[in-house]
């Protein structure tokens, strides 16, 4: 692709790109707090209530964060952002701002430090090749209202996989700058985010460790040279993961789960777990992203200093790398997880092809041109390839233009999905439903309610509403967040109870007296 026209390409795919984000940031005022949000976020809500003190929400955080590590779980960093969830301050429409923003300058980051800092391609080649890279990783993620619209699941998830990516920037950068005050600065970033990352979840966290660790030994073997600078980060990593693994909490929370799979059962799992999901994320995007970005990647390998010795090793081991984001579920819960966790492995196996195709395409070029036999019969067969269906690989600037439009158009992309809960008023309806509950809940004065239910649900597999069941679960932490000692919901106008008979259910459930009904809009 010439020059000119790869920047008119360049130009268009972030105008693409920015056009798609839109409706995922217009979506934001209409979003509002469930689940999880209300269960972790109800002491820094009270703090903030009684005082309007940013230093008393911070030390309820925290102090929350501390509770949980002992009696339910140890992610002690993630834990405390959960309980700073932006509602609690009347702000959640930042969420989808906070979380797209943090997956696409990373991505771009992390980008910026492989491709122009190790690999020194041009700048516009760079904007080209990162640009198409987000496209697919935010338009075609797994679940994109756990991705971007839920804080709880995606700053669980998207956030910290996200500030993964700056903390491997930061590790090839060490590397590569000369100044010593920027490995200083650098020094001490890296083990402030490992420290971070490694309180928060179990996939993230044991992926990227297990990344760095076989970095290590690539230098080791490769370079002949001992990488301290890394062996101290994953040292301190290492120290800090243990601290949330054995938690306290996290017995407590594994008692609840029955079948649990032992060590080496779940090790194969996760990699039959690894192929199922790959399985089932392939599609023609990425088939068509690909078939742009192979000319690009054969050429960096082309003229790039790497050996790339031992290709079928090197992919053997990346594949258990990428299987080791699924060994943590696959542990807990002998299952690939819920949807915002196949989220981490949508971003991660978008990496482990670049990095394959990459690597093997320049082993295979590098073998080619010391004659090695098989190496060259395959060239052979890609130039045949090429000559009989040459027709078709000129069309390549076509393939381009399919992917952006695509990116927007297709159905199952995060901007048509969000486009589509925007235009049936799906949103709309939802954000009005949960404003009169919040107005009314906090205007009321009793402590016990029963409110309509929602008619509307959100695209997420972990949206639940409260129930007719004051013991429930998200009705406790909805309780626990207003102040309130029961909150319940009426039953649908299908349900065996009626709203007497619920009534007088929760009468007896709380005690008599208390009880209000408060009639949604």
């Amino acid at each position: 692709m010439n020059q000119k026209l790869l920047k008119s390409h360049t130009i268009l795919a972030i105008c693409i790109l920015i056009l798609s984000i839109i409706p995922v940031v217009a979506i934001g005022p209409y979003l509002h707090q469930f689940a999880d949000d209300y269960v972790f976020g109800a002491p820094v809500y009270k703090a903030w209530t009684a005082t309007h003190s940013f230093g008393a929400c911070i030390q309820a955080a925290w102090a929350e964060s501390m509770h949980i590590y002992q009696t339910w779980q140890g992610t002690y960093s993630a834990c405390f952002l959960m309980a700073l969830q932006p509602g609690i301050f009347g702000k959640y429409w930042l969420v989808p701002i906070i979380l797209l923003g943090s997956l696409i300058l990373s991505t771009y980051t992390l980008g910026y430090t492989i491709l122009r800092r190790l690999l020194h391609i041009s700048k516009l080649e760079y904007t080209f090749i990162s640009t198409l890279f987000v496209l697919m990783t935010v338009q075609f993620v797994w679940s994109f209202y756990d991705a971007f619209c839920w804080y709880n699941g995606a700053m669980y998830y998207t956030l910290y996989y996200s500030i993964s990516l700056f903390l491997a920037s930061l590790l090839i950068e060490f590397h590569l700058t000369k100044s010593i005050i920027a490995k200083i600065i650098i020094t001490l970033v890296s083990a402030a985010l490992a420290i971070f990352i490694a309180g928060g979840n179990f996939v993230t966290g044991l992926g990227m460790p297990a990344i760095l660790f076989m970095a290590i030994v690539w230098m080791w073997v490769e370079r002949k040279k001992t990488p301290f600078f890394l062996i101290s980060i994953l040292m301190i990593y290492a120290s800090a993961f243990a601290f949330s693994v054995f938690a306290p909490g996290n017995a407590v929370r594994q008692a609840t789960v029955t079948d649990q799979p032992n060590v080496v059962a779940a090790f194969f799992m996760a990699i039959g777990k690894s192929v199922e999901f790959l399985a089932d994320a392939i599609g023609i995007m990425e088939v068509l992203m690909f078939t742009i970005l192979i000319p690009f990647l054969a050429r960096l390998a082309k003229a790039s200093r790497f050996k790339f010795s031992h290709p079928w090793l090197y992919l053997l081991i990346s594949f258990l790398l990428y299987s080791a984001f699924f060994f943590p579920n696959s542990y807990a819960m002998g299952s690939r997880g819920a949807d915002r966790v196949q989220n981490v492995y949508f971003y991660v196996h978008l990496w482990m092809f670049c990095f394959n195709i990459f690597y093997l395409s320049g082993a295979l070029q590098r073998r080619a041109a010391t004659q090695e036999p098989v190496s060259v019969a395959i060239m052979n067969l890609i130039d045949a390839i090429k000559q009989k269906y040459d027709r078709y690989f000129q069309w390549t600037p076509v393939y381009y233009w399919l992917v952006l439009v695509l990116s927007i158009s297709a159905k199952p992309t995060t901007t048509n999905r969000t486009i589509t809960l925007l235009r049936k008023g799906t949103a709309q309806k939802f954000d009005q439903q949960m404003r009169q509950r919040e107005i009314e809940v906090k205007k009321s004065k009793a402590d016990h309610l029963v409110l309509n239910p929602l008619t509307v649900k959100m695209p997420s597999d972990a949206f639940h509403d409260i129930t007719i069941y004051p013991g429930y679960w998200i009705n406790r932490g909805m309780a626990n967040y207003y102040d309130k000692k029961t909150v319940v919901a009426l039953p649908f106008d299908d349900a065996d109870e009626s709203p007497a008979q619920l009534l007088e259910r929760c009468r007896e459930e709380v005690g008599p007296g208390g009880m209000t009904f408060i009639e949604g809009k």
